[in-house]
């Protein structure tokens, strides 16, 4: 013991077993807790085929090798995020996530390529059901002679028969410059249809015109303006073209609408399987069934 003791007393001695202790001290403090198994986002190929056909079904083509990659890269991306937010508790009672997650469902639902290609008979149909969408207005060209009534103190109509009057008498076909009021609208329209015309010169005057005789002044004629003495120079009535002319319009038409019919009858299927209760505040619920 009494060579123990003055062992201890040396200052090497002493400084050692400082030293050794430290070192333990500093080993057992940086130790560094084990990481955590790394989660894995597994991208398989039924996934990339997913991807590679919603890309295809939107813009109307396979997606290059790089725009594959990319796409990828953005669903991991989703991915990950989409598991940190639910991580965080984001998909609690969120408005956004719950609308995201909706239009997922209502992706799903939508018809597939075999559903929405009609026959002949169909699109025959769906034109005749339809055919006030599809009517070709009117294109007319003209003349006109403007009377304000504000300057002519209510004397615009009997201005314009007075004027209409003379015309007829002379016959005059050509030029109509230095005759009515100033005005902003043009004297003088090339051939136009009939909402260009509207919104020049209002419903009134757009209907007006195809009443009038070609190659005449006739009037008056109201607008949204004042009154008008007309001379229509070419008339092409409106028309109902075939299918034939507009099948590409009618063909995305009855898909945009097929697509809608379809996707609301798997809903209301899903629909079928839910109890619905509302608790409508009192005098609410009569309000909603008006």
């Amino acid at each position: 013991m009494s060579l123990l003791r003055q062992m201890l007393r040396e200052p090497v001695v002493q400084f050692l077993l400082i030293g050794a202790a430290t070192f333990g001290a500093y080993l057992y403090l940086d130790r560094a807790p084990p990481e955590p198994p790394r989660e894995i986002v597994q991208v398989g190929a039924g996934r990339i085929a997913q991807i590679s056909e919603i890309f295809a079904r939107t813009w109307q083509r396979p997606p290059t090798e790089k725009e594959l990659q990319g796409l990828v890269e953005a669903f991991v991306k989703e991915e990950i995020y989409y598991r940190e937010g639910r991580k965080l508790g984001l998909d609690q009672d969120d408005t956004i996530f719950r609308r995201r997650l909706q239009q997922k469902m209502e992706f799903l639902v939508e018809p597939d390529e075999q559903e929405m290609i009609p026959d002949e008979g169909a699109l025959a149909a769906w034109l005749e059901k339809n055919r006030q969408n599809y009517v070709v207005p009117y294109r007319a060209s003209f003349r006109q002679v403007y009377f304000d009534p504000a300057r002519r103190d209510g004397e615009a109509m009997v201005d314009a028969r007075a004027l209409l009057s003379s015309l007829e008498e002379e016959d005059v076909s050509t030029g109509n410059s230095g005759l009515g009021d100033a005005t902003m609208l043009p004297r003088s329209m090339a051939p136009s249809g009939r909402r260009q015309i509207e919104a020049l010169f209002g419903p009134k005057f757009a209907s007006a015109l195809e009443t009038l005789p070609l190659d005449a002044w006739s009037g008056p004629v109201m607008s949204d303006f004042g009154v008008h003495l007309v001379r229509l120079n070419a008339f092409e009535p409106e028309r109902q073209p075939g299918l034939d002319e507009i099948r590409e319009i009618v063909l995305r038409d009855w898909r945009d609408e097929r697509r809608r019919k379809i996707a609301e009858q798997r809903y209301h299927a899903m629909k079928e399987n839910y109890e619905v209760i509302v608790d409508w505040p009192q005098g609410s619920a009569e309000e909603a069934r008006q």
